[in-house]
């Protein structure tokens, strides 16, 4: 992933909320999937627009498309070897996703990210 981490989005909805998840969104230019896919599961649920993908063998959730942006990928920094919370200095953005029909837009002004840049669910 080549990318500055300078914001993340805290969650609220369920699933965001028990994963632990802190997304950071970069684009697919800057997205690499280092090690083999065979160990990827794909999770979908409710509209099945968002795809969440966790390793099969270890159970960890290190990224998915969401559906507020579903042309993207949300990596969630709690996996990355070389991103230390406690020292890194980063904005967190707290996203309402109990709420998501309500919350969306407000998420994508606070991120400066346009969906129409999405081809294809948070």
């Amino acid at each position: 992933m080549t990318t500055v981490i300078d914001k993340v989005v805290a969650c609220n909805c369920s699933i965001c909320t028990k994963k632990g998840v802190l997304h950071h969104r970069v684009t697919p230019e800057q997205f690499s999937l280092i090690d083999d896919k065979k160990y990827l599961t794909l999770y979908q649920f409710d509209t099945k627009e968002a795809k969440h993908y966790f390793c099969s063998a270890c159970g960890i959730h290190p990224f998915c498309n969401p559906r507020s942006a579903p042309g993207i990928y949300s990596i969630n920094v709690r996996c990355l070897d070389d991103f230390d919370l406690e020292t890194e200095n980063y904005e967190i953005v707290e996203f309402d996703g109990r709420n998501w029909d309500e919350a969306v837009t407000k998420l994508n002004e606070q991120l400066n990210f346009s969906p129409r840049l999405s081809k294809d669910d948070h």
